[in-house]
């Protein structure tokens, strides 16, 4: 006999092992949230409770988009896979990796499921293959600088109209989160280990002469990225470049974050900055 908690259905067509690990993995997802609050002290239970509000929309926006941009480009360059598979969506259920969607979420840097691409479809494999592999990167990029922008925005309205200092500290935290986690997303994903794209893209530059090697590199790469992952480095590696690219953009847009902040600190003892 069924009942209403136990009837689940998998969404959209997705076939029942893909929803059964589905289910899985959110389990282990909300049994790491329950332990990583349990874990906090009362006075940034708040905070961090706060912090994951704003987390998981951004990484569930920020990997559909990633995707869907090689989904796209695949389809534009004459590629019909991606679409047959559902991956010219909207739909993060279609896109999401959880085990990746995992490391972004605790670490700053992930992925998501592959978007599978034929490349017999292409009429110069090489050179669209490349294409496909760069525009995911770029998507993220593009993000993260509207991120900024908009954070623009919100400074430029502060000294126009009375705003709520929760509302601003909200938005701020949003959009701030948004730039990090995009910048982290492209910027990894471009590092030349298969099979991240940036594996593609340099398969595509190489001398004809290397690319037997680099193949033979793809068989252990994936080993070096879980043990890059397990020592921490690649934070060691990436946060730097992270943290600069987030720099450039906000010199690049007139430094809101200083305005937004200088807004916040006339508030600071009812808000926690």
């Amino acid at each position: 006999m069924n009942t209403r908690i136990y009837n689940f259905r998998p969404p959209g067509g997705m076939p029942k092992e893909s929803f059964d690990k589905l289910i899985i993995i959110g389990g282990l997802i909300l049994f790491l949230f329950a332990v990583s609050l349990a874990l906090q002290s009362p006075e940034n239970l708040m905070a961090t409770m706060f912090r994951y509000i704003i987390l998981i929309p951004v990484i569930l926006l920020s990997l559909t988009v990633h995707e869907l941009a090689h989904a796209l480009m695949a389809d534009f360059l004459g590629d019909p896979t991606p679409r047959r598979m559902g991956r010219i969506s909207l739909n993060p259920l279609r896109h999401l990796d959880f085990f990746g969607a995992l490391m972004l979420f605790f670490t700053g840097f992930g992925w998501a499921r592959p978007v599978m691409v034929d490349a017999n479809n292409f009429r110069i494999p090489a050179r669209a293959m490349a294409a496909v592999a760069i525009v995911g990167p770029l998507s993220n990029f593009i993000l993260a600088t509207l991120g900024m922008f908009m954070m623009k925005g919100l400074a430029m309205t502060l000294n126009h109209i009375e705003v709520s200092p929760l509302l601003v500290l909200f938005s701020q935290s949003t959009l701030e989160t948004l730039v990090f986690i995009n910048l982290g997303l492209g910027i990894f994903n471009l590092v030349p280990i298969p099979p991240l794209d940036g594996s593609r893209i340099v398969s595509f530059i190489l001398p004809a002469r290397y690319r037997l090697q680099y193949r033979r590199f793809e068989e252990v790469a994936p080993f070096i990225l879980l043990i890059l992952f397990a020592l921490g480095g690649l934070s060691l590696l990436l946060s730097p470049l992270v943290t600069n690219a987030y720099g450039f953009l906000n010199a690049l847009a007139g430094n809101p974050i200083r305005d937004i902040r200088f807004f916040l600190l006339k508030f600071s003892g009812g808000l926690s900055l």
